[in-house]
């Protein structure tokens, strides 16, 4: 009963959350990407807690491979329709495009598990279960990370998510039988990411991001004659302002939280989201191609 309670409270906030994201603004030719995105993970949360019965229609394979559907339709929009998005595929990628990948990574599993008859045998009908739902679980808590380090994630809608991210995995713990592996893979996932993000890996990442030829954005001051000056250019007040932003953030980008890419991406995409809402005109907020030449 316990269980069943932490499900649908899980379920409930992770739906209030994804409806906060979807209230957020954003450029009309990226909420494709988004709605599937959302879908993928709704239907993954649902998937998990209708677990199959005997008795009862397998709503639990039926909301699964409509989750598939939703995974493959992001993948396509994302990096098929955003050229721009190849080019973070460089030691440097982004940690949340890393949980992005091990979201793929363990739906991949889900499916093989299920599909693979050797497999099943080989592992066995209760260990390719565990397997079965212990990737389940790293898919939802890959793919909130995901959604929660991406740059300009309100605080409201990141305190939703983890808040039910928190009650979706207590229901797992209760009712999975091999807890010690869902808690093993569980911690291996946040080990790594903690690592690439905070750990040794962290400054070789960075060093490799710093030297990295800066990727051309097609900014015009024309576009922007209406704001003050010192809104951007910070350093113009105790006139140390002498070169390029990117070429002087690029040393300063000293830890994952400060990385160069990240924070011109919050503070441009939160400053045309504003406008937005305002009623005025606005540029790119999430389209990769929107702001970057699509030329390498």
């Amino acid at each position: 009963m316990l269980a069943g309670h932490a499900g649908r409270a899980g379920l409930v906030l992770l739906a209030a959350g994804m409806a906060v994201l979807l209230w957020q603004p954003t450029d009309a030719n990226w909420w494709a990407a988004r709605l599937f995105g959302v879908a993928t993970l709704m239907l993954t949360a649902v998937t998990l807690f209708m677990r199959p019965a005997p008795t009862q229609r397998s709503w639990h394979r039926i909301f699964g491979w409509a989750a598939l559907a939703a995974l493959a339709g992001h993948v396509i929009v994302t990096a098929g329709f955003q050229p721009v998005f190849w080019r973070w595929m460089t030691p440097a990628i982004p940690i949340e495009i890393v949980a992005g990948l091990v979201a793929l990574l363990a739906f991949l599993v889900v499916l093989f598990v299920q599909r693979s008859r050797s497999l099943r045998r080989w592992l066995g009908p209760f260990s390719s279960l565990s397997v079965h739902r212990t990737a389940g679980y790293l898919l939802i808590a890959a793919a909130c990370t995901h959604i929660f380090l991406i740059a300009g994630m309100g605080i409201l809608t990141a305190a939703i998510l983890l808040t039910g991210l928190s009650f979706f995995l207590i229901e797992g713990f209760l009712r999975e039988r091999h807890v010690l592996g869902l808690v093993a893979t569980l911690a291996l996932f946040s080990g790594a990411i903690a690592w690439l993000a905070m750990g040794s890996m962290a400054e070789t990442r960075l060093a490799s991001l710093r030297k990295a030829p800066i990727d051309h954005a097609r900014f015009l001051h024309t576009d922007h004659t209406g704001l003050a000056c010192a809104g951007c250019h910070h350093n113009f007040i105790d006139r140390t302002g002498n070169e390029n932003c990117l070429t002087c953030h690029k040393r300063i980008s000293v830890s994952q939280t400060t990385r160069i890419d990240g924070m011109f991406h919050a503070f441009c995409s939160d400053c045309h989201r504003t406008d937005k809402r305002a009623g005025k005109k606005f540029g790119p907020i999430d389209d990769c191609n929107g702001c970057h030449d699509r030329t390498p």
